[in-house]
């Protein structure tokens, strides 16, 4: 029997898809980071009206005031909260968006000439961390809506006997629905993102229908809002926020922790807006559907538990559409099991519709960003699924977990990130990049920088995240920790904080100590990412085309 070199099955385990620059894949490029040819970018504004409410339309936007009430605000006081947080989500994504919708490049190139050719494998790994963990939590949010399917067909199925051990953290029923979810969402992977248009379309379409019809019915059985509205700290049992400084700085805390329950999404943003039919398609279509489709589905959803703790007073609050949605069933007349399956239904196409683009193929393009050369889209996404899977993520959502609490608290660290990437990109480099540098891990690349990493990006992101570490780690400590109030408010501001304080010193800096390159773009169009000319070898020919004039080809919608 022939026996195989770890050489011989290196070269195996190669990406065999060709790419404009080199002919192969190397540790540098490869067909799912190079700058996507026009026939790649299918995405126009409408995709984007699509892809943002199939993916704010899901279990996480809906329970998002559970959160704010448990702070003392009111449900009016939670709302704004939202309102404004999500305002500053949209700017922020489409200012992250324009490397992507104007360069075609994603978030692993992106960050090659903000930090430098090495220096940006570090918010790569940080993204790809962040992609994992939350595939893993949106898994378990998916396997209950399919047990909530399951449970309309075979209401058996909700009291299964279950033969798991405590240790286990989980009923077996839920470990079934987890694992159905897995298993439908793997061939999904295998749908390159330049064909998610449709998909998008319909699939928000669906959960549009559905949710409006929950919201519908609620309202109408219980008559009004519901006691929530009224009522809100004899049903949190959280004492409400009169006025004053606490108040204020409780709405405060609220619109950043709105952010940042948002900010793994507007920092890779780019991976995204590269698939843009033409540059602008992101700009509109975003800046409405951004903010609007997490502030109408957290207001559905706390008007739908306000509602049904009217109608159903002895089951508490019941936040997450996968436990209303039993009780509904158990509670209402014959047409119950019916709308709570169609209802299950919708709630799981949109959990396929937040964790395949948001996580799995995020961490794919990330994965392919970092290995080119062993790794692209497809599979880096089933390794994104099938570590995610790996880590038990139902053991990290329980109350007592302190890695949870690290999640919910990451913005720390992405909110400076983000303005150092934004910041580099509008205001220091006025947009101007030079696309073949951003292949080039030599000296000779002006993103090169000092062995490979821009220190100004590194100044900039720990003098953004040092003022938010106390605040950090007093809410993570399982013991109280003594801090000052001016700490806390630091950490309550979290991600705007950061991304100021970043942005602002990173500016600074590069005016300071210029960059090379600035203003410079590549004279020649070697990927042909502007004008395409299809060959039969590689996809892409057309070295000499210029730059100029390049956005005019006829675009979809």
């Amino acid at each position: 029997m022939k026996t195989v070199s770890p050489h011989d099955l290196l070269r195996r385990l190669e990406v065999r898809q060709e790419n404009a620059y080199e002919g192969r894949a190397t540790a540098w490029i490869n067909r799912d980071i190079v700058p996507l040819p026009p026939s790649r970018r299918t995405w126009g504004a409408w995709s984007f009206v699509g892809f943002w409410l199939l993916t704010g339309f899901n279990i996480s936007g809906w329970t998002t005031a559970s959160s704010l009430l448990g702070l003392g605000l009111n449900v009016w006081q939670a709302m704004i909260s939202v309102i404004i947080g999500q305002l500053i989500v949209g700017f922020a994504v489409v200012a992250n968006g324009f490397v992507g919708a104007e360069w075609h490049a994603g978030f692993p190139v992106y960050n090659r000439f903000v930090w430098g050719v090495f220096g940006s494998f570090f918010p790569l790994l940080m993204r790809i961390l962040l992609s994992v963990v939350w595939y893993g939590v949106q898994l378990v949010f998916g396997g209950k809506s399919v047990k909530v399917v399951i449970g309309a067909i075979w209401p058996s199925f909700y009291t299964l006997r279950n033969t798991l051990p405590v240790n286990a953290g989980i009923e077996l029923n839920d470990l079934i629905g987890i694992l159905v979810f897995a298993f439908i969402s793997f061939p999904l992977f295998l749908v390159p993102p330049e064909h998610f248009r449709k998909p998008f379309l319909c699939g928000s379409i669906i959960m549009t229908v559905a949710v409006f019809s929950i919201f519908v019915w609620a309202l109408a059985k219980e008559g009004g809002g519901g006691p929530l509205l009224t009522h809100p700290s004899e049903l949190s049992g959280v004492e409400a926020l009169s006025g004053g400084s606490k108040l204020g700085w409780a709405m405060a805390y609220g619109v950043s922790s709105t952010i940042g329950s948002t900010s793994a999404g507007i920092l890779n943003q780019s991976d995204f807006t590269r698939f843009a039919a033409y540059p602008s398609a992101q700009i509109i279509s975003q800046l409405i559907i951004v903010p609007l489709s997490t502030v109408v589905i957290a207001f559905v959803g706390v008007i739908v538990t306000s509602c049904a703790a009217g109608f159903y007073p002895n089951d508490g609050l019941l936040w997450a559409p996968y436990d209303l949605l039993p009780v509904i069933q158990a509670r209402g007349g014959p047409g119950a099991r019916a709308a709570c399956l169609f209802a299950g239904c919708a709630f799981v196409i949109s959990q396929f519709g937040i964790n395949i683009p948001g996580n799995a193929v995020s961490g794919g393009i990330d994965l392919a960003g970092l290995l080119p050369k062993y790794i692209n889209i497809r599979r880096g996404a089933f390794i994104t699924a099938v570590l995610g899977l790996a880590i038990c993520p139902w053991k990290l959502l329980t109350g007592t977990s302190v890695f949870l609490t690290v999640l919910s608290s990451f913005s720390v660290f992405l909110g400076p990130l983000t303005g150092v990437m934004i910041a580099d990109y509008l205001v220091v480099r006025r947009s101007k990049l030079l696309l073949t540098h951003l292949y080039m891990p030599q000296p000779a690349s002006v993103y090169y920088f000092t062995y490979g990493v821009n220190f100004r990006a590194v100044v900039a992101w720990i003098l953004g995240v040092w003022p938010l570490m106390p605040g950090f780690i007093s809410a993570i400590s399982p013991s109280p920790i003594g801090i000052s109030e001016g700490w806390t408010r630091c950490y309550d501001l979290a991600w705007p904080m950061g991304f100021v304080v970043s942005a602002s010193v990173h500016v600074l800096l590069s005016k300071a100590f210029p960059p090379a390159g600035l203003g410079e773009v590549d004279d020649e169009d070697v990927y042909g990412t502007f004008n395409e000319k299809v060959d039969g070898t590689n996809g892409y020919l057309d070295e000499t085309a210029s730059v100029e004039g390049s956005e005019k080809e006829k675009v979809p919608v």
